[in-house]
C-alpha cells in the first residue's frame, strides 16, 4: 500500500502521482472510482463520511475530483488532515479528528417546538456528521443553521432568523459551546401559571410572574431563573424548602415578529422556618457585642433570607471599613425538617488587607476639588473602605458646590503589593446627594 499525506495547506497543490495507483496517465484523466473506506474516526458514519467526499464508487472521477473530495472533509472542520491511500482494495482515507480543544458543545436555546433531546435527533438524521459538537472552525455550523432553518420552515416558520453564538471556555475544565438560537420572530414569555400556591403568598408571586411576561425564553435558563426567583421569594418569608419543579409550556403561537410561549410550573411551600441560632464568635474586627446590635435577624424570628443577607453585610461592611476587599462571610443553614427550625453559624475568612495608594478626581473645578479635598477623610495610607466611597458619593450633604452633580469611581487594586489606586470622577446630571 502505498500512503500520500494530505495536510490541509497543502492539499490544493497535490501531486499527480499520489493517484498512482489509479491514474498513470495526465491529471485529467479519467478513472473509475475505487470502493471507499474510512479509517481513523470510527464516531463519524462510513455513509456520511462518503456523501460528504462528493464521491460515487464505480463512478467516473479525476485527480481534481480526489483533491476536492479531501477538501470537503477537511472544509467541516471536523478533521485537522486527510491522508488517502491506494489499496488493492480501493482508495483509503485517514482522518484525524479535531482535537477536544477545537470542539464547542452545542445548545439549542430557545426551539420551542421540540424537546432539545428531539430537535438533536433530528439535527443528527440531517447532518449525520454532527455529533453534538461543533468545531470553532469549517462549515458544519453553518450547515446546522441551516438545517434548523429547514425544520423551523415546516413548522411554519419561514422566516425564521437562527443564529449560533460562541461562549469561550473558562478554566482549565470548562468546555466552550455554541448556542443555536431562533433570534427572529423573537420566542418569549406570554404568561406564568403557578399550581400549589397558598392564597397569602399570590399577590408577591403575582408581582414577580408579571415581570417574566415579555422576557426572552431560553430552554434551562429561563426555568432555573423562574426557580431562583420564586424561591427567594419564598425564602424571604422563611420557607426554606420552597421549590419549583415540572415548568412546562403550551405549543408556541407565533404571531407577527415574536412566537408566545405560555409556561406552568407546580410549586411545593413546605412549612416556614424559624431560627433557633445565629452565632458569632467575634474578631478583634466586630465583637459578638456589636454583632448583635447590627443583626437584622434574632433567634425565634422567621429565617427571612434578605435579613440574614442584611445580618452578613453588616460584618462584611466591618471588614470592608479595615481593608479587607476580599473578605467573603458565610453562614451555613443546620436545617431541622421535623420542628422547621434552622441553625446559623457566622463565618469569615478575611482575605487581605489593602490600603489607599493615591486618589485623583477628574470633572472638578479648581473650587470644587477644595471643597472634595476638605470633605473627603480616606488618605494615602489608610484602609481602603469601599463602603466609605459609596456612602460619600450618595449621601455627603457638605459637597454644596456639587448640587446637580454625579459621580463614580474606578478602584484598581494590586493583588501583589495590596494598595489600591482610586479614581472619583464627577458629572453634570444625576444628583450626588440623597
Amino acid at each position: 500500500m502505498r500512503a500520500f499525506p494530505v495536510p490541509a495547506h497543502l492539499l490544493r497543490s497535490l501531486p499527480a502521482l499520489c493517484l498512482a495507483a489509479f491514474l498513470q496517465t495526465a491529471p485529467a484523466q479519467t478513472f473509475t472510482v475505487p470502493p471507499i473506506s474510512f479509517t481513523g474516526a470510527p464516531a463519524f458514519p462510513a455513509a456520511a463520511l462518503l456523501a460528504t467526499t462528493g464521491l460515487t464508487p464505480g463512478g467516473t472521477g479525476t485527480q481534481a475530483t480526489i483533491e476536492t473530495a479531501a477538501q470537503h472533509l477537511l472544509d467541516t472542520g471536523l478533521f485537522v488532515d486527510v491522508h488517502f491511500a491506494s489499496h488493492p482494495k480501493g482508495l483509503v482515507f485517514t482522518l484525524q479528528p479535531t482535537p477536544p480543544e477545537g470542539l464547542a458543545t452545542a445548545r439549542f436555546a430557545n426551539f420551542v417546538w421540540w424537546q432539545p433531546e428531539e430537535l438533536e435527533s433530528l439535527v443528527r438524521a440531517r447532518q449525520p456528521l454532527f455529533q453534538g459538537s461543533i468545531p470553532n472552525a469549517g462549515n458544519l455550523q453553518d450547515s446546522v443553521v441551516a438545517t434548523l432553518s429547514s425544520l423551523l420552515a415546516e413548522k411554519g416558520v419561514a422566516s425564521a432568523h437562527v443564529t449560533a453564538i460562541h461562549s469561550a471556555a473558562l478554566g482549565a475544565t470548562a468546555s466552550s459551546t455554541v448556542s443555536f438560537a431562533v433570534d427572529s420572530p423573537t420566542v418569549v414569555i406570554h404568561s406564568v401559571t403557578l399550581t400549589g400556591t397558598s392564597p397569602e403568598q399570590k399577590p408577591r408571586l403575582a408581582t414577580f410572574l408579571k415581570s417574566q411576561v415579555g422576557d426572552p425564553f431560553e430552554e434551562g435558563t429561563t426555568r432555573a431563573a423562574l426557580a431562583s426567583g420564586i424561591a427567594n421569594l419564598y425564602r424571604n418569608d422563611g420557607f426554606l424548602d420552597a421549590k419549583l419543579d415540572a415548568v412546562t409550556h403550551t405549543a408556541p403561537v407565533v404571531t407577527a415578529g415574536r412566537v408566545d410561549l405560555d409556561l406552568t410550573g407546580a410549586v411545593t411551600e413546605g412549612e416556614p422556618y424559624k431560627v433557633s441560632s445565629l452565632t458569632w464568635a467575634g474578631s478583634d474586627v466586630i465583637s459578638t457585642a456589636d454583632f448583635s446590635k447590627s443583626a437584622k435577624l434574632h433567634p425565634g424570628d422567621i429565617a427571612g433570607q434578605n435579613l440574614l443577607k442584611a445580618t452578613l453585610a453588616s460584618v462584611a461592611n466591618a471588614y470592608y471599613a479595615k481593608g479587607y476587599q476580599d473578605v467573603r462571610v458565610q453562614a451555613p443553614a443546620r436545617l431541622d425538617p421535623a420542628t422547621h427550625q434552622v441553625a446559623y453559624t457566622v463565618h469569615v475568612i478575611p482575605g487581605d488587607q489593602y490600603r489607599l495608594q493615591s486618589i485623583q478626581t477628574a470633572g472638578l473645578s479648581e473650587a470644587q476639588k477644595r471643597e472634595f479635598d476638605t470633605n473627603w477623610h480616606m488618605h494615602p495610607g489608610d484602609f481602603y473602605d469601599v463602603t466609605y466611597v459609596n456612602t460619600f458619593l450618595r449621601k455627603n450633604t457638605a459637597l454644596r458646590t456639587l448640587e446637580g452633580y454625579s459621580g463614580k469611581y474606578r478602584a484598581v487594586a494590586d493583588p501583589d503589593t495590596h494598595l489600591v489606586d482610586l479614581t472619583v470622577t464627577f458629572m453634570k446630571g444625576g444628583t450626588l446627594l440623597e
